[in-house]
């Protein structure tokens, strides 16, 4: 076995014994050396509001200042981490002015000097966000990524799933539709009949009316415009 092998088994084996998500960041973050791990599951509960939920092993200081300032607002690792579908290094975001200042203050709070993240949506459409962060030169940083960003995508997705399991054990409640189900209401929240869908997905209207009657179904809806308004907040579709 390998010695890349080797450590993600490791990360593997602790996923699986930790208690939480919190440990697992910790054992981890020491596995690979690195300087900070933050996890960020966008939606938590089927409900009318976002409750986010995230773990972090930065520093308790520079967690009470986010909150303080109010930086969720301006993050960019936030706000292009929950609209991306690929990992991306953080010398890739574009950065206002506010978004600037945030990082600028960020660095006296020792959060690290380089960062990556990767992004996840699951079966579901639900997002989260998995970040690490190093303090080594960039080019020591560079390598580190390009030998191990396979291993980082899977922790990530391991990740989501631990998290999961803390929040809600065996009885995850959002509701599991499929590609085409989404498609489906996607294009009914944009205004189009089933129709006008089955000419634009090339199946027939006798499937996308299956489609979308499974999928008020399994929104639990009695019209197919209250299964669209939940899908949206859940945030399955956007408008």
């Amino acid at each position: 076995m390998s010695t890349v092998d080797k450590r993600l088994d490791d990360a593997y084996r602790i996923l699986s014994e930790s208690t939480d998500v919190q440990v697992a960041l910790e054992r981890i973050r020491e596995l690979y050396g690195l300087h900070h791990l933050v996890f960020h599951l966008g939606q938590t509960t089927v409900a009318s509001m976002d409750s986010p939920f995230v773990r972090t092993t930065y520093p308790a200081s520079w967690v009470s200042r986010y909150l303080l300032k109010g930086y969720v607002n301006v993050d960019p690792v936030v706000k292009e981490g929950f609209s991306r579908q690929l990992p991306f290094d953080w010398r890739e975001l574009t950065l206002t002015a506010d978004a600037m200042e945030m990082m600028i203050d960020a660095a006296q709070y020792n959060v690290g000097t380089s960062g990556y993240s990767v992004p996840i949506v699951d079966r579901t459409a639900r997002r989260s966000l998995f970040s690490i962060t190093s303090i080594v030169e960039e080019s020591a940083w560079d390598k580190f990524i390009d030998t191990h960003n396979g291993e980082i995508q899977e922790i990530a997705y391991r990740m989501h799933r631990k998290a999961l399991e803390e929040l809600f054990g065996e009885l995850d409640p959002m509701p599991k539709l499929g590609p085409r189900e989404i498609e489906c209401l996607m294009w009914t929240a944009r205004g189009k009949d089933y129709l006008a869908i089955a000419q634009i997905l090339s199946i027939s209207g006798h499937t996308a009316r299956g489609y979308l009657k499974s999928a008020r179904f399994k929104l639990e809806c009695a019209t197919l415009p209250q299964a669209v308004a939940k899908a949206v907040t859940l945030k399955l579709i956007e408008e």
